[in-house]
């Protein structure tokens, strides 16, 4: 490759340039691709310096995309986890309100007791109980 590509101090370069500050990460990338156009450029490769710029293009849409994605999909985990802390608040409050409006040792705390205590079994035997307890080692 000759100087000539470098430009400045009164040379001229056979295309247009500027001069811009880019990330650190992104270096190597910028500097492939800068290496690749003026291969392109030197062998008088029309076609591949516009199917280099085209595919460039396209790929860095496809990222603007893929940010879109990314977004969506942090919003929807936002969304989520409020869902889980607003359920987990809601547990919270029907247990202390429970625990606040029976005395475990009243009429209806023994009789909350006692529901509880004949559910529990049903519950365990549930098929959707057993597919989710891991502890359950399968028959």
């Amino acid at each position: 490759m000759s100087n000539s590509f470098k430009g400045g101090r009164g040379k001229a370069t056979p295309y247009e340039s500027t001069h811009c500050r880019i990330p650190e990460p992104i270096k190597s990338t910028v500097e492939s691709l800068t290496a690749a156009y003026k291969i392109l450029i030197s062998s008088d490769d029309e076609v591949g310096c516009k199917n280099l710029l085209k595919s460039t293009n396209e790929a860095i849409s496809n990222l603007g995309e893929r940010e879109q994605e990314l977004n969506l999909l942090r919003a929807l985990l936002a969304e989520a986890k409020n869902k889980i802390e607003k359920l987990e608040s809601e547990k919270q409050f029907a247990i202390d309100n429970l625990l606040t409006t029976y005395s475990l040792h009243s009429r209806e705390g023994v009789k909350m007791k006692e529901i509880i205590a004949t559910a529990i079994p049903e519950i365990r035997n549930h098929p959707e109980f057993l597919a989710s307890d891991k502890r359950k080692v399968k028959k």
